[in-house]
């Protein structure tokens, strides 16, 4: 008889995770099919001198996003970036963005992420990771119904590499990103 009250409990169980199951695929289908997808990304270029040498960085971050309604999107953005021989960083950052001033094709927007980097010191064995959680403010001109200019301008939030963490606000050169964006 104990044995039939778990076997019943455990089938009770099974319904239960089923029933939440299609309950958030249901929700997801809802909320995919009034979004309208987009795809993009964005590239950065900086030179830094300093005691008379010169470093050149770059920066690809292609991204897939939902555009939810007229103020909020939601994405993620996969980042490769590298300073000359020496540096190369993977980053990925989910995002939401909300569009706080529209003006005929410009949209002011500010963006929350929560971000991941991993930096790979190509000549030293002291690879280190960067957690990041912070704002971004940017810029889109709707060039079309389907096409957009985005730029990026800094980062004001919280960011923690290995056991350093730091409060504050970055809007040196090395942090502008320009991109295009597709809406299907």
């Amino acid at each position: 008889m104990g044995r039939n009250v778990s076997c019943s409990n455990h089938l009770k169980n099974i319904m239960f995770m089923k029933k939440i199951m299609m309950t958030l695929a249901t929700l997801f289908v809802a909320v995919c099919a009034s979004a309208q997808v987009y795809i993009g990304g964005g590239v950065g270029f900086a030179n830094t001198s300093y005691d008379h040498d010169s470093k050149f960085s770059w920066k690809i971050a292609p991204e897939v996003g939902f555009q939810l309604d007229k103020k909020w999107d939601a994405g993620i953005s996969l980042g490769y970036s590298g300073v000359e021989d020496k540096e190369k960083v993977f980053e990925v950052a989910p995002y939401v963005r909300y569009t706080a001033c529209s003006a005929k094709i410009v949209d002011f927007f500010i963006e929350g992420t929560i971000g991941y980097e991993h930096h790979d010191l190509q000549h030293s064995s002291s690879d280190y990771d960067v957690w990041e959680v912070g704002l971004k403010p940017g810029l889109k001109v709707n060039l079309s119904n389907h096409v957009a200019f985005v730029t990026k301008i800094g980062f004001f939030g919280y960011q923690r590499v290995d056991e350093a963490n730091t409060w504050g606000v970055n809007l040196d050169g090395r942090n502008i990103l320009f991109g295009i964006n597709y809406k299907f």
